[in-house]
């Protein structure tokens, strides 16, 4: 397969860029990321702050957490987590935020909110609202609370950037998660149910 295509310019050839020059970039960029994280994160303030909210919001889930129904919620969580991780992925991949500090530099998310904050928030009120109205209010207030308060607080500790979203974007955005996730939770059920 010819790896040349014409420009704009006429006769000019420009390479289609290969798998291996996009290796090299990403090992630039694994450099580079690390050479940040270690010398700009790692232990400084925000560091510290990930890390607490990576482990404090736990102990919170287990004294709160219905334990009669503790598989059920977790497997909420999990989607929640699967969902939040993916989303935060492509965000990034396409350019639309950024995390300038990270808990761990070899993952590029921002590992608090995927794995911990977002899924945490879901299974609780995933516990404590059980009709769809109520829920769908709790998901209103999350999509609140998110959109318009962490994230300007975390765009203001500089641990968040928006590069083409806004946060109203987040808003909806965090709405249609939790109601998604709510409504595949309650599929899985069913389909569930249906098999034994």
């Amino acid at each position: 397969m010819n790896n040349m295509i014409p420009t704009r310019a006429g006769d000019e050839m420009s390479r289609i860029p290969s798998y291996k020059d996009e290796q090299n970039l990403r090992e630039k960029l694994r450099d580079v990321s690390f050479e940040h994280w270690l010398k700009e994160d790692l232990f400084s303030f925000n560091w510290w702050l990930l890390l607490a909210a990576s482990i404090l919001p736990f102990f919170i889930w287990w004294r709160l957490v219905d334990k009669g129904r503790f598989f059920e919620i977790l497997v909420f969580g999990l989607l929640c987590a699967i969902f939040a991780c993916f989303f935060d992925v492509v965000g990034l991949n396409f350019l639309l935020w950024g995390y300038p500090d990270k808990l761990f530099h070899f993952i590029p998310p921002l590992v608090p909110a995927d794995f911990v904050v977002i899924p945490i928030s879901g299974m609780l009120i995933y516990q404590y609202f059980n009709t769809w109205k109520s829920y769908a209010a709790a998901a209103v207030g999350l999509g609140i609370m998110f959109a318009y308060i962490f994230e300007p607080l975390f765009s203001f500790l500089n641990m968040f950037v928006l590069i083409n979203w806004k946060h109203t974007y987040s808003f909806i955005g965090f709405i249609i998660f939790f109601l998604g996730v709510r409504l595949l939770m309650l599929s899985l059920k069913r389909a569930a149910e249906k098999i034994k």
